[in-house]
This record gives C-alpha cells, sequence and structure tokens, in this order.
C-alpha cells in the first residue's frame, strides 16, 4: 500500500476457509513504525 489520504482508510478482503465463529487477526505497521493488531469474529 502506498500513502494514504484518509484518515480512517476502509480495507475489504476476502478470506478462503474461513467459518462462522473464526477469529481473523490483522497486523500492521506504519510508516512511522507504530503496529497494530486487530481481531474479527467470522460472521
Amino acid at each position: 500500500m502506498g500513502p494514504s489520504v484518509a484518515k480512517n482508510p476502509f480495507l475489504q478482503f476476502t478470506i478462503k476457509g474461513a467459518k462462522a465463529g473464526d477469529k481473523v487477526a490483522v497486523s500492521w505497521k506504519d510508516n512511522k513504525g507504530d503496529t497494530r493488531t486487530d481481531e474479527a469474529t467470522v460472521s
């Protein structure tokens, strides 16, 4: 990904093989070196 103009950009993706109740975690590091991980449950 490149620089973004949105303060809170919207990202969407598809995961194959996930079932309802499975948990998915996404981690990232920004251009200032800050990191974050968020988790969601598949519905």
